[in-house]
């Protein structure tokens, strides 16, 4: 009877407020700007179930409203929830639609908590105030049926942090992890794509992919292969563990004097993959007095296209090399003239000194440019990227530029006292000081907040160029 009574005045007040106008049907309420809404003792919506989307099917219940008998002619219409993420500040509410019985469309939730948290399939806490109407002849009066706690998991695939490739580039063992892909380390729900370069020989590669759970298992069931089945795989496809293949759905690429290296590319919230050719390999080693003829500095070419780039000690003598081989095929050296490359060719020469080295093997050329100074520049200094007091000095022992200085948020570092070449964080994040990005990287930020940091950039070629901060 309560119910009765305050829908009636409510319905009174909208006659008297609205009976010179003209109404359309409610049934597009979004049209409409949200009038004042009233409260009902004891008339109120309860939170449901926590909903699991993966396991939820096309809809789930969210909320149980109380029943009521309303007074002839009006019946309830438009339930809604207007959800806000519980601990993300600032965020504004979505609107879910609802049955009469508060059941909504999983695809709703689903987009709702991936949109404000991402993919990762734990529960999410939303605020959720719910609305409904109790509409009459084209007019609505406008119900607050109280606030209740949403819970949702999204629906995802299993996502590893790691994926490596097995077999003949590697090992055939479930737990080798020699040859492990790349990924921007971002959350792995927000950035599910890994890629691997490894190089490959004539005739059949036959290989397989495991992950963080196949190492832990030791168990081969667990490897991931290719869903056409065991060397049938194209360039494109579906993977899947072997548990759920008929047979081993081993990978497998023909190597017939086309190419040196496989890029292989798996999108794993859509568990696919993609394999390509390559005739030059991801990185070149830079070889010579400066490192003793030992292990190889490493020089990049970020589209595998044969042209290089990298930054390097070099003291006197040196050569470049693919794959750690001495292979004629595989080392280039000078042919007398500047700038220019044979195989194997002489050893190149360059004065003492820290360089950024261009490489075009498709040309067989190369050049050498001096990197004068590198500076630690950022609000700590007014952004003044020729400061000398911010230079850096190179550490011949840990080959590094290093310094110590008073830090606050917002630093990048930068070359030859100038914004022509410069490094920030990788994928335009503050934080990536594992995996520095050239001139188009994020301003940094101190990780302990301001003070006296010692700072150490180990600068070497794009996707292994980082900085290491130590608070004083």
């Amino acid at each position: 009877m309560k119910l009765l009574k305050y829908i009636a005045m409510a319905f009174t007040g909208v006659l008297m407020a609205s009976c010179s106008d003209s109404f359309d049907d409610w049934a597009a309420p979004q049209t409409y700007p949200q009038e004042e809404a009233i409260t009902i003792p004891g008339y109120a919506a309860t939170a449901g179930n926590a909903v699991d989307v993966a396991t939820a099917g096309e809809t789930a219940q969210v909320i149980t409203l109380a029943g009521a008998a309303l007074p002839e002619g009006f019946t309830l219409a438009n339930v809604r929830i207007e959800a806000t993420p519980a601990d993300i500040a600032g965020a504004q509410p979505v609107t879910i639609n609802l049955t009469n019985e508060g059941v909504a469309q999983t695809a709703e939730l689903q987009a709702l908590v991936a949109d404000s948290y991402g993919m990762r399939p734990v529960a999410r806490n939303f605020n959720a105030q719910v609305y409904v109407n109790a509409v009459k002849d084209g007019q609505a009066v406008l119900i607050d049926a109280g606030k209740v706690t949403l819970v949702v998991t999204p629906k995802a695939p299993q996502i590893s942090q790691n994926y490596y490739i097995i077999g003949a580039p590697s090992q055939w063992d479930p737990t080798c992890t020699t040859l492990k892909f790349n990924h921007s380390g971002k959350d792995v729900y927000e950035d599910a794509i890994f890629t691997i370069v490894f190089p490959v020989s004539e005739g059949e590669n036959w290989f397989a992919v495991s992950d963080d759970i196949t190492v832990e298992s030791n168990d081969w069931k667990q490897v991931f292969g290719c869903v056409e089945g065991n060397g049938n795989n194209g360039s494109e496809g579906k993977i899947a563990r072997r548990s759920e293949l008929s047979d081993d759905g081993s990978f497998m690429v023909s190597v017939n004097g086309d190419a040196k290296a496989v890029k292989v590319t798996i999108d794993m919230m859509s568990y696919t993959y993609k394999i390509e050719k390559l005739n030059f390999y991801e990185y070149l080693g830079v070889i010579g007095n400066h490192n003793g003829w030992g292990a190889d500095e490493p020089i990049a070419s970020p589209n595998t296209d044969g042209k290089y780039q990298g930054y390097c000690y070099l003291d006197g003598e040196f050569k470049f090399r693919q794959n750690a081989s001495w292979a004629d095929p595989d080392v280039w050296g000078g042919n007398g003239t500047e700038g220019q490359l044979a195989q194997p060719g002489q050893n190149l020469n360059a004065a003492t000194g820290f360089y950024q080295i261009d490489v075009d093997i498709t040309t067989n050329t190369y050049s050498l440019a001096p990197v004068n100074s590198i500076t630690l520049v950022g609000n700590h200094n007014g952004w003044n990227v020729s400061d000398a007091a911010m230079h850096m000095t190179y550490n011949t022992t840990e080959k590094c530029w290093e310094i110590t200085t008073n830090l606050t948020n917002g630093f990048k570092f930068a070359m030859n006292d100038d914004w022509t070449v410069s490094w920030g964080g990788a994928n335009g994040d503050a934080a990536s000081y594992d995996l520095l990005t050239q001139n188009n990287g994020k301003d940094l930020d101190a990780p302990a907040g301001d003070g006296k940091y010692n700072v150490k950039f180990y600068l070497t070629c794009e996707g292994k160029n980082k900085v290491v901060l130590t608070k004083q």
